[in-house]
């Protein structure tokens, strides 16, 4: 016969028998019954503690205070005997069981959210687990909506960190999931040491707006800023040679002027005066104050935390380590808070294999068989190519790289329908025409709809990609229109004469120097392009009117170069609806006749991993455009530091505004006409 310890020698798999298997559950049952036991005996002998989660110390994390409300005094000497331990019934067990279960559950549960790092548009490029990166627009926004939709969280806390970076347009996305959150019943908390007009318009969604009893709120109001270049290139000997068509364009003019025209002076000043009312009225109406009341505080610029909390601007004066007492004042009872909430988990890696390391790290994730929706980016000034890093290390949009991403949502039998986000002033005329045709292509030839959703802005060349869709979103804020052309060179003669440079040129051809640096165009050359950028112009308002004829009612009033926002846009056909890249989704997804829940969101293309980039993965072609991609730009690695180093040294609205124009003249370097915006819109 075998004996207790025998049966622990066995095998393990003589041990997992049949015949032994009871004999193993109901030790397990008493090992259990023990335990359980000894834990219920002790709890109930210690003193009653505030159970607090205390998370993990971080850059912009909320720090817990381990403070217990009412801590009873220990015994003075411990007793000499201790009782004997007695197991409890089961009764008693599931019963203690249950009793724990309800103190748990009567916990207030806190989702907490916290933005401590720059908030992106689109994944980035390079992903070490193939996913999607944590700190996009998209990802916080759906965040929110999980715990808008969860019915274990009360509330939210959600803290904006000093290195949180944003346009006003993503600011209005996240503003609104808040008042999502705030109509669904759920309490909101938003916290910063201090806030600018990009936070504050964020934190005005939430029910508690928290500061930092010595901070402040700093709202200066909008300012745009056009820098023209003029004086710089003459001095240098440089001359633009450039022709507009649009009286409204304004594109040459901070490299042919000085100041700018009466008509671009105009377009400015009213898109400042729009930019600052949507300022005003958002705060006015998320915080119900009057408007009158909002511009004195933004007149007065800095407001002390005191005086904001006195003016109704702010809530709660509290540091980071005073939330979880506010939170639990606010809310009623304990809190337990839920960090990095809806993030997925990172994957384990297994470092002691390297073989196996590189293999999980160049892992994609499998595409799956359900409906999905296409969801493609196009960020930047737009370009022929593969519109990979530029001199100033700024990305862009591609003209072949986006006819790909659309080719392979056409092709996909499990993409349902496209959504298009859009944030880009324009760029080359030939790209923005290749783009349009692929977006068509998608439309008509594949016949699934393409939902436009435009970011802070889709401007000239960027209009153009974004009318090519079925229907148009745009947030409320983005900037829209500019229907325009600019195009020309830059003749360098001057500059030459100054440094000594001479050159002789041997042409074959009428115009076989209508492109060369070292000379303006000739009158006959100058006819040409206007009449080749008439051309373009015609085109454009055509594509716009191809399919947005019924919208729009008079395309000469919208065109000409001017530029909207998207309130007024609407208002003249130029887009559908005002909403998010969320709205744009969905409608997507209605439009294919796709349940929620039953279809994914599919980020095309996918961020590319360790096997895309060193061995391009499954596919040869990809393989060789990869490796030729990477190797391309380590060799312009050097030539692409020093620019970024230059461009430090500058203000931050003359750095954007610089390098944009840097990237413009590039694009004119290829082709002379171009669809652009003429400037850079920044709000601190």
């Amino acid at each position: 016969m075998l004996r207790y310890h025998d049966v622990l020698r066995q095998p393990p798999s003589w041990r997992r028998g049949d015949k032994w298997r009871p004999v193993m559950n109901l030790m397990r049952c008493l090992a259990v019954m023990l335990l359980v036991g000894s834990v219920l005996e002790t709890a109930e002998a210690e003193p009653t503690t505030r159970a607090t989660t205390r998370p993990a110390t971080a850059p912009g994390a909320v720090v817990a205070q381990a403070t217990s409300k009412a801590a009873a005094a220990e015994p003075a000497t411990a007793p000499a005997t201790r009782p004997a331990t007695k197991l409890p019934t089961p009764a008693e067990l599931v019963a203690k069981l249950k009793q724990i279960k309800q103190q748990k559950a009567a916990r207030s549960k806190v989702a907490y959210i916290d933005l401590a790092r720059p908030v992106t548009e689109k994944p980035a490029d390079f992903s070490l687990f193939g996913g999607a990166d944590r700190s996009t627009l998209r990802g916080i926004v759906e965040r929110l909506q999980r715990a808008r939709d969860d019915k274990d969280v009360r509330a939210v806390l959600l803290t904006l960190g000093a290195e949180m970076q944003m346009n006003l347009a993503q600011a209005q996305e996240l503003r609104d999931a808040l008042l999502e959150l705030r109509r669904a019943g759920k309490k909101t908390f938003v916290y910063a040491d201090s806030y600018d007009t990009i936070g504050y318009t964020i934190a005005s969604g939430a029910t508690n707006i928290c500061l930092l009893e010595g901070g402040q709120i700093v709202i200066p109001g909008v300012g745009l800023e056009a820098t023209f270049f003029k004086g710089t290139l003459d001095k240098i000997g440089v001359v633009a040679d450039y022709v507009q068509i649009g009286e409204y364009k304004g594109a040459d003019e901070p490299f042919t002027r000085t100041s700018p025209s009466e008509e671009l002076r105009g377009e400015l000043r009213r898109i400042a005066e729009s930019l600052f009312a949507e300022i005003v009225d958002g705060i006015s109406i998320s915080r119900n104050l009057s408007a009158s009341t909002v511009r004195q505080m933004i007149d007065e610029t800095m407001l002390m935390a005191s005086v904001a909390q006195q003016r109704g601007f702010v809530d709660h004066l509290v540091d980071q380590d005073g939330l979880l007492d506010l939170l639990q004042d606010e809310l009623g009872n304990e809190i337990e808070l839920l960090h990095n909430y809806g993030q997925a988990p990172r994957p384990q890696l297994d470092f002691s294999n390297p073989l196996v390391l590189l293999a999980q790290l160049s892992r994609k994730p499998p595409p799956g068989d359900k409906p999905a929706i296409a969801l493609i980016y196009a960020e930047g000034l737009i370009s022929e190519g593969d519109g990979e890093v530029e001199l100033f290390g700024g990305g862009g949009v591609g003209s072949e790289s986006m006819r790909k991403a659309l080719r392979t949502a056409a092709r996909d039998s499990n993409i349902k329908a496209v959504v298009l986000r859009i944030d880009s002033p324009g760029g080359s005329a030939l790209a923005s025409e290749v783009i349009w045709q692929a977006i068509r292509h998608v439309s008509q030839d594949a016949d699934k709809p393409v939902i436009v959703s435009i970011g802070s802005m889709a401007a000239s060349g960027g209009y153009y990609l974004a009318c090519a869709g079925d229907y148009i979103f745009a947030d409320r804020c983005a900037i829209v229109g500019s229907i325009g052309v600019v195009g020309g060179k830059f003749v360098l003669r001057g500059l030459y004469d100054k440094i000594g440079l001479s050159s002789e040129s041997f042409n074959q051809g009428r115009n076989a120097d209508l492109f060369s640096s070292n000379q303006a165009f000739n009158e006959r050359q100058r006819r040409m392009i206007r009449t080749w950028m008439q051309q373009t112009y015609d085109q454009f308002t055509q594509r716009v009117m191809t399919t947005r004829q019924e919208k729009i009612r008079d395309i000469d009033k919208v065109a000409r170069g001017r530029i909207f926002l998207a309130w007024q846009a609407r208002e003249l056909g130029l887009i559908d609806e005002l909403g998010g890249c969320e709205a744009a989704i969905a409608r997507a997804a209605e439009w294919a006749e796709l349940e929620p829940g039953s279809y994914d969101v599919r980020v095309v293309p996918a961020p590319r991993t360790l096997a895309d980039i060193f061995g391009g993965g499954d596919d040869p072609q990809v393989e060789a455009e990869s490796m030729f991609s990477f190797s391309a730009q380590l060799r312009q690695g050097g030539l692409a530091v020093w620019p970024q180093s230059l461009l430090l040294t500058l203000p931050p609205s003359a750095r954007r505004q610089l390098a944009q124009q840097v990237q413009l003249m590039q694009i004119l370097e290829r082709r002379p006409v171009a669809l652009v915006a003429p400037f850079v819109v920044s709000v601190k």
